[in-house]
């Protein structure tokens, strides 16, 4: 039994792991973190990063965080925008993995299209959202703070809504699907130990 719940926890925590893990890492790497530490001491009313914001954003919310970054702080986050473009790759497939492995050792109970087509739409969620984000960082900057296109932004918030609440659903599918797992091995396990 022991053995089992190890199992389920390593096929639950490696994909938070790696989504955790890898989004700290593209931050401290790309210095958002550190531009955005920087700017939260100077001032206290921060904005929330785009990519986090689970019931979407306007052309004014793009605009006031990245009025609020400063000019380095725009920096960072365009390098954080392109180091993001392979992060889906990461999590991806350590969701990927973890799912397979569990969906494997349930017997199969569904199509494995009920495990590919999610992600695959996640994945173009996030580019989508990161390549709009991109370009609209760039017009925004080239042009000195000029408006940014709204429905450029009203795209990238529905691909950003899609991202969260997809990989969340597929995190909790993930931690269903273990307790089955869990369920369904030990009684296995019980009916074998009735059986000897």
């Amino acid at each position: 039994m022991e053995h089992m719940i190890l199992k389920a926890c390593l096929s639950v925590g490696f994909p938070v792991a790696v989504l955790l893990g890898g989004s700290w890492m593209i931050s401290q790497v790309s210095g958002r973190t550190a531009a955005m530490n920087r700017l939260t001491d100077e001032k206290q009313d921060n904005p929330k990063p785009l990519n986090r914001r689970w019931f979407g954003y306007g052309t004014e919310a793009a605009k006031k965080c990245w009025s609020w970054l400063k000019p380095a702080g725009r920096q960072a986050e365009e390098k954080f925008l392109t180091l993001d473009m392979l992060f889906p790759l990461f999590y991806g497939g350590a969701l990927a993995a973890s799912l397979w492995w569990v969906w494997m050792a349930l017997d199969r109970p569904f199509h494995p299209a009920w495990i590919i087509a999610p992600l695959a739409v996640i994945a173009m969620a996030d580019w989508t959202e990161n390549l709009i984000h991109l370009a609209q960082l760039r017009h925004y900057v080239s042009s000195n703070e000029s408006p940014i296109q709204n429905l450029w932004i009203q795209l990238s918030s529905v691909a950003t809504m899609i991202k969260l609440w997809l990989t969340s659903g597929l995190y909790i599918s993930l931690i269903g699907l273990v307790v089955r797992m869990v369920l369904t091995l030990s009684d296995r396990h019980v009916a074998a130990d009735a059986l000897e």
